[in-house]
C-alpha cells in the first residue's frame, strides 16, 4: 500500500507546475512575468498550485486549457504558474496560500493584488471571473 501511494504521489508531483507551465504556455517564474507585464501594461495572473492537488491538475487541464479560456488569458493576462510548494521562494510571500488552486489577478504597477479566484471554477465560472477581473483592472487604470 505504501508503494502504491508513493507511485501516486511521485506520479502527481511530475504533473505540477514546470509542465504544466510550458503546456499551457505560462511562465513559471514570477519575477521575469511580471517584468512582461509591466512592459506589455497587463496585468498579472498567478496560478498557485501544487504538486498533489487533484482539483488543481482538474483546474489546469478543464478550465485553463480550455479552447474557450485559453485565450483570453493569452490575449488580456502575462500568466504565470507556481507550485506553492516547490516554488515558495520564487514568489511573493502574501500569495502564498493554503488554498490550492488560487489565482491571483496582479497589478503590475503596484504588484497589489485587485481579484482572487479561490478553488477550482469550471469554464463558465472562470470565464467570468476573467471578465469581472478585467473590469476591474480597466477601472483601476483610469
Amino acid at each position: 500500500m505504501r508503494l502504491l501511494s508513493f507511485i501516486f504521489i511521485l506520479t502527481l508531483s511530475l504533473l505540477a507546475s514546470p509542465q504544466a507551465a510550458q503546456e499551457l504556455g505560462y511562465h513559471s517564474d514570477y519575477n521575469k512575468a511580471l517584468s512582461i507585464a509591466k512592459r506589455e501594461k497587463k496585468p498579472l495572473m498567478l496560478v498557485v498550485v501544487t504538486s498533489y492537488c487533484p482539483w488543481c491538475r482538474k483546474f489546469e487541464r478543464k478550465t485553463l486549457a480550455s479552447k474557450t479560456v485559453a485565450p483570453v488569458i493569452k490575449s488580456t493576462y502575462i500568466p504565470v504558474i507556481v507550485d506553492r510548494n516547490k516554488d515558495a521562494e520564487s514568489f511573493p510571500k502574501q500569495y502564498q496560500t493554503p488554498r490550492i488552486p488560487t489565482v491571483f489577478f496582479i497589478d503590475p504597477n503596484d504588484e497589489k493584488e485587485y481579484w482572487e479566484s479561490i478553488g477550482y471554477l469550471n469554464i463558465k465560472e472562470f470565464s467570468e471571473a476573467l471578465r469581472d477581473a478585467d473590469a476591474l483592472f480597466k477601472k483601476r487604470q483610469k
